[in-house]
């Protein structure tokens, strides 16, 4: 799941920069989570879900407002400004070192534990992401926007972390998207911007919803792995999109695949696939090396 969720962020990172290009970033924020948010709502209602949400503790309540806040608002705005001033390339890397915080803050909060298959996974990923890309950034107010959404996003996936151990994971996307999106509308309204936001043409509108649509399988599908696996585990494999924004990038835009760029490709790729068959076979290969050594 997280590999397949991670497949769609490389999409809508990519598609991200088409869609900044056209919409305003606090107007593209402001309706696309509101949209899937709504989708979230119909899902709720269809599944039934009502009764699990009368029957959360006010702790997890209050951890799912804290999860729309932080993870479906601000950030959103954030990152879509930063890819803005610098392009989605260069935020995706920045985007990228999420697994970094998460694996940081999951053993600190959660009590997650390094072993073997994610510190060597890991490493590949980080040499893959950081020491083969061709992108060089300059500190900048771009730079620092995203990086400040990433960090709020590493918070976030703690928080629903948590949360999903009592919660479904449907209802989780629910707090996170529409939240967040009534509280980007909220934002709009006060800073002057609800013109802008009533007044999208039907090409505006046709980019929200692809972005919106992409978006909705993402989160529905990322908390999925991450309810059922560890956080700095499935963030980790999340790395997977920057491969996805490369080949995109190299089949839809002048920008050409570089021999670094391949070698960053196998890398994050090799890091990804360890990870997932530490993961699948870890407890096998364990009892294997025990009996062989009785």
């Amino acid at each position: 799941m997280a590999l397949i969720a991670a497949v769609i962020s490389g999409f809508s990172i990519f598609y991200s920069k088409i869609s900044v290009a056209k919409i305003d970033p606090l107007i593209l924020a402001t309706s696309r989570n509101l949209y899937v948010g709504i989708l979230f709502l119909i899902l709720f209602f269809v599944t039934k879900g009502l009764k699990s949400l009368i029957s959360i503790s006010k702790k997890d309540f209050v951890l799912l407002i804290l999860v729309g806040l932080i993870g479906g608002g601000i950030p959103f705005y954030l990152f879509f400004s930063g890819v803005k001033l610098m392009g989605a390339q260069s935020a995706n890397i920045i985007q990228k070192s999420l697994f970094i915080w998460v694996i940081l803050l999951s053993t600190v909060v959660l009590k997650e534990k390094l072993n073997i298959g994610l510190i060597v996974g890991g490493l590949f990923v980080f040499l893959g992401t950081y020491f083969f890309t061709p992108v060089k950034l300059i500190v900048g107010q771009g730079v620092l926007l995203v990086l400040l959404a990433t960090l709020m996003w590493a918070v976030e996936n703690v928080i629903a972390k948590k949360v999903l151990s009592h919660v479904s994971s449907e209802l989780v996307g629910l707090f996170r998207m529409l939240l967040g999106g009534l509280l980007l509308l909220g934002i709009t309204f006060t800073t002057g911007n609800s013109s802008k936001l009533v007044n999208l043409n039907m090409s505006q509108l046709q980019t929200i919803f692809i972005g919106g649509t992409l978006l909705f399988f993402y989160v529905f599908i990322w908390y999925k792995s991450l309810k059922y696996a560890a956080a700095g585990l499935v963030t980790t494999i999340l790395t997977f999109s920057l491969i996805v924004g490369n080949v995109l990038n190299g089949s839809f835009t002048r920008i050409a695949i570089k021999q670094s760029d391949i070698y960053s490709m196998i890398f994050v790729s090799t890091g990804v696939l360890f990870l997932i068959f530490m993961s699948l076979f870890q407890k096998k290969i364990l009892g294997f090396v025990k009996r062989s050594h009785e």
